[in-house]
């Protein structure tokens, strides 16, 4: 006997459909496909991802997971989806670990976007003023509140925007100050739109409130200093430059990112290291996000005091990472070239040591030091809140297998300890196609004893002033000079004068 829905409930699905469909129109997604998408999200952690447990208990991270799956309570945009999954993944403390729009994602229309007319240097939980597209603000003044909101919960709120390492906070201010993190936080937390209230503290110590709204705006220019005023260009591309003194005694080179084609460009660039017998070389790893291992092998061949490794270990949380039971939602092409590098090895402890297949690199060593044009010299090493990754790894396997290297500047964005990632993939959630970054190894690095969670820290912090971010100045290079003046003058042959001998009257 065929049986039939009562009519209140049959009226109350078809409610329920147009309105689901009503919202597909307007470009949200269903509370049901974002649940659905979390929970994949969710088993993917829980059983594979390397930072789980690591520097948050299961515990916490379960109640990140149960705080974000509330939060989806209504239909919503794709961008707000991902708003509420980005605390959740940041419990992990894995800054390789990042959410992607769509492929075919448009941004909802009819909707307007606030800016506030003025960027932000955030440091320590304050923000002071450095860009303004307003009069009613100086560069320099710290801002004490927005909208009644204490600054010290906007930078708070923003840290869950973005994932990073461990428990670093320099990749996080930096991310707030230079990427518009500080604005976004305003406008896809708080919602905020002008006007603005914002409450101030000039240099002065004179605390004011204003109000900015869009006629507040206005065209104000600052002019850079040119940094590179006092050295000769020796070599310059993209992402690579090389700078000697007028002396040629001290050689600055700029590693900004990691290309290909750089192992072969290093040996022409120490060559003519060589050839000028500089003694002391600043190397810039600051801003390099990092990339292709065997690229900074590459270039730590030519530093490290003898044979070398770049990282002591990789591992992973269940032995074949290719077999989880998510493998559908991973990329399959990246699946293929795992196991075209990585080999499944032994089960230590809680995790499986990740062998590496010997024709794509030798992570764990032995690496011959460069046969010719090794840098023997002082070095100082610049770095920052956005050396990451392989750049991060290779600052600390530098500070591990070289003797005489000086660090300048703030804490790495990469812990010193490691970081999750080698071997990278993407998982696509199938309702919304938003794409999770997803590392499937842990790498250790090799630092004898590195603090837990944190960066590689700088022998020498260096901190910056809104005027510093406004004009371009550089207090980390001209910290290294300084050093460099130093211990010239500290090398410099001391001539003494002998004491006067009188010879006695006759």
């Amino acid at each position: 006997m065929r049986k039939y829905l009562p009519v209140p409930l049959i009226v109350i699905i078809f409610l329920f459909l147009s309105c689901d469909r009503a919202h597909k129109d307007e470009g949200k997604l269903s509370v049901k496909e974002m649940k659905a998408d979390l929970g994949i999200l969710w088993s993917a952690v829980k059983e594979l991802h390397p930072g789980y447990g690591l520097y948050a208990s299961p515990d916490s991270i379960h109640d990140a997971y149960n705080t974000a799956l509330a939060a989806i309570d209504e239909p919503m945009y794709e961008g707000e989806f991902i708003s509420r999954i980005y605390p959740f993944l940041c419990t992990l403390g894995c800054g390789h670990t990042q959410l992607r729009h769509s492929a075919n994602h448009h941004p909802p229309t009819g909707i307007k976007t606030s800016h506030l007319p003025f960027e932000v240097l955030v440091h320590g939980e304050r923000a002071w003023v450095t860009t303004r597209k307003t009069n009613k603000l100086a560069t320099g003044d710290e801002i004490l509140s927005i909208n009644d909101t204490p600054v010290a919960d906007v930078i708070r709120n923003g840290y869950s925007l973005y994932c990073g390492d461990g428990h670093v906070a320099s990749f996080k201010e930096l991310y707030l100050s230079e990427y518009d993190g500080f604005d976004d936080v305003c406008n896809m937390h708080y919602k905020w739109s002008t006007p603005y209230r914002v409450a101030a503290r000039s240099d002065k110590g004179l605390v004011k409130t204003i109000v900015l709204d869009s006629t507040d705006t206005v065209t104000i220019t600052n002019t850079p200093v040119d940094k590179y005023a006092s050295w000769d260009k020796a070599w310059n591309k993209d992402e690579l430059g090389l700078y000697f003194s007028k002396d040629s005694s001290t050689v600055l080179f700029e590693v900004k990112g990691l290309a290909y084609e750089d192992t072969v460009t290093y040996g022409k660039l120490f060559a003519q290291v060589a050839q000028k017998r500089s003694g002391n070389l600043i190397l810039d790893m600051r801003h390099n996000g990092g990339g292709d291992i065997r690229i900074v092998t590459r270039l730590l061949s030519y530093l490290a005091d003898t044979s070398f490794a770049m990282i002591r270990d990789l591992s992973s949380r269940i032995a074949d990472p290719s077999t989880n039971s998510q493998i559908a939602y991973f990329d399959p092409e990246k699946t293929v070239s795992f196991k075209s590098t990585c080999v499944p090895g032994a089960h230590i402890g809680n995790t499986w040591h990740m062998d590496v297949r010997p024709e794509f690199c030798r992570p764990y060593g032995p690496n011959p030091v460069a046969i010719r044009d090794r840098f023997k010299g002082k070095l100082y090493v610049l770095i920052d809140g956005a050396t990451f990754s392989s750049a991060a790894l290779f600052t600390t396997a530098l500070k591990a297998q070289r003797k005489d290297v000086v660090f300048i500047g703030r804490e790495t964005a990469g812990t010193e300890e490691g970081c999750n990632g080698f071997s990278m993939q993407q998982l696509t959630l199938p309702n919304s196609h938003i794409v999770i970054d997803f590392p499937w190894l842990r790498v250790i690095s090799m630092a004898p004893s590195p603090p837990g969670g944190r960066g590689l820290m700088p022998d020498y912090p260096v901190a910056y002033s809104p005027e510093d971010a406004v004009k371009s100045n550089d207090p980390d290079l001209a910290k290294a000079l300084d050093l460099v003046e130093e211990n010239k003058k500290r090398l410099k042959p001391q001539v003494k004068c002998l004491p006067r001998v009188t010879s006695p009257l006759p």
